[in-house]
């Protein structure tokens, strides 16, 4: 079967009226009364309606001919003024020698050309009540930007023959319907104003508010789209769509091939990493202990990279890591004495030496890591009661399960999910401790991909758990990796809510990069605070404001870039499947 026997309706039928296309009806309209004024882009809202093509068919006047006109039109308009007549005849008379003057001093004096424009409006639907429908929605959508549009009638076929991409411009379409423009009004006309995104490849993240498809590829964008890092962030108020979206772009960033990491504190995606037949693991106290004092061995970045922390290999592995254990137990233990914060680092590198473990020692090459539990008997041998009963928690308490041993957590696959909702019933202090050694292991897996070639997105789900004041080391932390992570073929999705945390004066110089440094962000429903905060942090406008405030469940505003669209989230039903 040839091409054009595929592609070409069954049958197309000429009414009065309409056209009768295959199971579809159409109907012809063309555009016969303008306004004296029009704006921009003044056929645009027309042409990005659904089902309506609009087409704009323009040929070049003799301008001598339209100087001879217009001076016989300015001299025929001030001889009706000057024998009087009604008030509403001399005001439309007024108003078209008025045009008549403007349009002849932009010919004989700015060098306009002039051209016959006949604008043509093929409107399509599937039933006839459909189609007048949209046919008044049509000539309602013109009388209220001052023009006329008018159906063909008895010329649908010359009509579907005009706005057709064939270059078939029928004479009695002109007749019926062309206006002599200056060059600046038909350039005005043209409707191109969508503000959609597209980077040509990568993962299709919704609709834009004129149903163009927003395509956009974190990894290799466009040089000239404004994309400096693969990063990004989803942030707005809960219930506003934010665990929908990230679903939705993590399974076709899987579905491309990117391994996913999901640290996730409310246990929104157990179902979909089930039915990805991935890696679920319980990091609240199953089996998915982390050993705290454990120094995994990751690879280094090529060495002809620029890296913003001292290599490993010059402070030692320990050196490195030591910093993670102080930050883990400073948010496990906020209210320790500098004298007990003191005593209880020489009790952790007292336990490192128990196991021969030094700067230099390579974690390769260790066998076996000190637990918090030899912690503990330094604690206890040095004599610090205080410090020993505080401690003792996450040695013989209901914290034991998360740290005191050696690592458990099973191997990962190439969709993880680490999760800590168990824990929500317990202490602030200890949900923090541990999503940020959750952070810690995700953030060496992520430096493992790369040796291993991969590709892996890092979920960091509910990130405001990680804004404490009293130890902004956490959130810094959280900057650093955000920073880091392209150079380990790795990318950072942070989705948060709480905005105003990572913006409080302790934390602020290292909260607000984290915020700010993405470079996508999807913005949906926002709190008043949260959004106040958003307007200065990202420059928003007024609409963007009023957007924001507003914004239906899955839809939001898409930074990416040089780019802001109105974002609309939506999911194919095979995909509802998988993401519930």
């Amino acid at each position: 079967m040839a091409l054009v026997d595929i592609i070409a309706p069954p049958g197309i039928k000429f009414n009065q009226r309409n056209i009768v296309i295959g199971d579809c009806v159409g109907k012809v309209l063309v555009v016969v009364g303008y306004p004296p004024r029009v704006k921009d882009a003044w056929l645009a809202r027309l042409a990005n309606m659904p089902g309506v093509v609009v087409s704009i068919s323009i040929s070049p006047t003799d301008p001598l001919d339209m100087l001879k006109a217009l001076n016989n039109s300015i001299k025929e308009f001030n001889s009706r003024l000057a024998t009087g007549g009604q008030a509403l005849d001399r005001s439309r008379w007024e108003q078209s020698l008025s045009d008549s003057k403007e349009l002849l001093k932009k010919i004989d004096q700015e060098g306009q050309r002039v051209y016959n424009t006949t604008v043509t409006i093929l409107i399509v639907a599937q039933t006839e009540d459909e189609l007048n429908k949209k046919t008044r929605q049509v000539e309602a959508m013109c009388a209220g930007q001052g023009m006329r549009a008018r159906t063909t009638v008895f010329r649908q076929e010359d009509g579907l023959k005009t706005v057709g991409p064939f270059g078939l411009m029928q004479k009695e379409i002109t007749e019926m319907a062309g206006k002599d423009m200056p060059a600046e009004t038909v350039a005005a006309s043209y409707p191109f104003v969508s503000s959609s995104l597209n980077h040509g490849k990568g993962i299709v993240l919704g609709r834009d508010s004129d149903d163009g498809l927003i395509l956009v590829d974190r990894w290799k964008p466009p040089q000239d789209a404004g994309v400096t890092n693969p990063n990004m962030n989803i942030l707005g108020t809960s219930g506003g769509g934010k665990s929908f979206a990230a679903k939705m772009i993590l399974l076709r960033e899987y579905a491309l091939g990117a391994r996913i990491l999901i640290l996730d504190p409310e246990r929104e995606y157990k179902m979909m990493c089930r039915e990805l037949d991935g890696s679920w693991i319980n990091a609240a106290g199953g089996k998915g202990k982390i050993n705290p004092l454990e120094i995994r061995p990751v690879p280094d970045i090529d060495p002809d990279e620029e890296d913003e922390e001292q290599d490993d290999s010059v402070r030692g592995p320990l050196s490195s890591h030591l910093q993670r254990v102080k930050t883990l137990f400073q948010l496990y233990l906020p209210g320790l004495s500098d004298l007990e914060r003191s005593v209880l680092d020489d009790c952790i590198l007292a336990s490192y030496k128990d196991y021969g473990i030094i700067w230099q020692t390579e974690p390769s090459t260790v066998k076996e890591y000190p637990t918090v539990l030899d912690v503990y008997k330094h604690i206890q041998a040095k004599g610090q009661e205080r410090l020993s009963v505080l401690f003792k928690g996450a040695v013989e308490g209901a914290d034991a399960a998360l740290w005191n041993g050696q690592t458990t957590i099973p191997a990962v696959g190439d969709f993880t999910v680490l999760d800590i909702r168990d824990l929500t019933d317990a202490s602030e202090n200890v949900r923090r401790a541990q999503y940020f050694n959750i952070l810690s292991y995700a953030w060496d897996l992520v430096r493992e991909g790369r040796a291993e070639g991969k590709r892996t997105v890092l979920v960091v789900d509910e990130a405001w758990l990680l804004a404490d004041p009293q130890t902004p080391q956490a959130i810094g932390f959280l900057r650093d990796l955000s920073k880091r992570i392209r150079k380990y073929n790795g990318s950072l999705t942070i989705i948060t809510q709480n905005i105003v945390d990572f913006l409080a004066p302790e934390i602020a110089r290292l909260g607000q990069p984290v915020i700010t440094n993405a470079s996508m962000k999807l913005l949906m429903r926002q709190e008043s605070r949260d959004l106040e905060a958003l307007t200065d942090l990202m420059k928003l406008s007024e609409a963007e404001v009023d957007l924001l405030a507003g914004a239906k469940i899955g839809h939001g505003l898409l930074l990416a870039g040089n780019n802001r669209v109105h974002t609309r989230i939506e999911a194919a039903a095979h995909e509802l499947e998988v993401i519930g």
